[in-house]
């Protein structure tokens, strides 16, 4: 009798689930249809602003993540999961506006064929992921690490060349939909991970020693970043400023180091090691027979397009190095041989791999694909 019971409160609570969440879907279809109809008709604000404004209500929600994961209030948190969804939501409405407006221009595609389109749409795409890992594993403290990323992405997105523009006739493809939008799931999966694994290596070192040498280096890196960052995103695309960018990525590194040592004191604020590793192993396993497939695709694409599956294209390198590094993760993961410290900073590696396959290569290495910083 207790059984019959028991099954029958969980059938309601299922059901009252499932009636929530269609409510909630047609309240965001609504809200994203109006906003957009709106948008196109009056023809008053257009997609860049409002990305624009969903980057602000980012940087919100990266600040209420941030108090949540000091004062671990349960009120604040939910209120950075609301804010976080909300500039998803409002993210989602500038897509779906950029793709009209490219449509009424007569040069309709989809919303990622750029730089800046893809500054908007691989944000998107991490904010998907966390959300769904945030509700899968109840913490939101990865969101600390993982939502300051994607407001940065959107905001500094904007420097770019914001225009719609026609598509030169290599992108012309069906190809388009499915390689570009498997990349990007990838780009975006690891990025998550990234933040996991970043946050597991300050929890690794909550009970070892913050020396003078830790917080000189945190300080001296990161005055080093910041003018080192400035030339290399607005150098010339000469030897000196790639010279300057493998500097950047070294300080980089070397931040990251000295940050989960200095950063210690918000480690007692943080879940245990194993959630954090097996968030970020959940993410690297949802994202990585993405990216394999987002490759695979990518060759077919070239064999119609150049004549060759594999030209030894810098995008084409880097990707595969990207694919390495996170192939060793699982494996290490897998046999029981890279655990813990070691693990999580494969990751971070593979994340470093991963900023200069996607900035880097575009920015920097002329090639096949250099047609994506137009």
């Amino acid at each position: 009798m207790q059984t019959q019971t028991q099954t029958t409160t969980i059938s309601i609570k299922s059901k009252s689930s499932l009636l929530e969440g269609i409510f909630i879907a047609l309240i965001v279809l609504t809200f994203i249809g109006g906003i957009t109809a709106l948008a196109i008709l009056t023809h008053k604000f257009g997609n860049v602003l409002v990305f624009q404004i969903s980057g602000a209500i980012y940087v919100l929600a990266a600040a209420l993540y941030i108090v949540h994961t000091l004062l671990k209030n349960e009120k604040i948190g939910k209120l950075a999961t609301l804010t976080t969804f909300t500039a998803w939501i409002v993210q989602t409405t500038g897509l779906f506006i950029r793709g009209i407006e490219s449509y009424q221009l007569g040069i309709f595609h989809p919303p990622w064929s750029n730089l800046y389109e893809s500054l908007m749409f691989f944000p998107w795409l991490a904010v998907a992921v966390y959300m769904f890992l945030e509700k899968e594993f109840k913490t939101k403290v990865i969101g600390t690490f993982v939502i300051p990323i994607v407001a940065f992405l959107i905001i500094w997105g904007h420097k770019f060349n914001t225009e719609i523009s026609p598509l030169v006739p290599a992108l012309r493809s069906y190809w388009l939909y499915l390689h570009v939008l498997a990349s990007f799931i990838g780009y975006a999966g690891f990025t998550v991970a990234f933040g996991a694994a970043f946050a597991y290596l300050i929890k690794e070192n909550e009970n070892s020693d913050v020396k003078p040498l830790h917080i000189i280096g945190f300080f001296v890196s990161l005055a080093t970043l910041i003018p080192l960052g400035y030339l290399v995103l607005n150098g010339a695309k000469d030897l000196k400023t790639m010279f300057l960018g493998v500097i950047f990525i070294s300080v980089l590194l070397l931040f990251i180091y000295f940050s989960t040592y200095v950063l210690k004191p918000i480690s007692k604020y943080l879940p245990s090691k194993n959630l954090m590793s097996d968030v970020t192993l959940k993410a690297v396993a949802i994202s990585f027979p993405i990216w394999t497939a987002a490759i695979i695709l990518g060759g077919a694409w070239a064999n119609e397009a150049w004549g060759s599956y594999w030209s030894w294209d810098p995008k084409e390198n880097w990707a595969l190095i990207v694919w390495l590094f996170f192939a060793a993760y699982i494996h290490g993961r897998t046999i029981g041989k890279w655990q813990g410290k070691t693990a999580a900073w494969i990751v971070v590696a593979g994340f470093i791999m991963l900023l200069i396959c996607y900035f880097g290569v575009n920015l920097y290495f002329p090639g096949l694909h250099s047609y994506a910083t137009e």
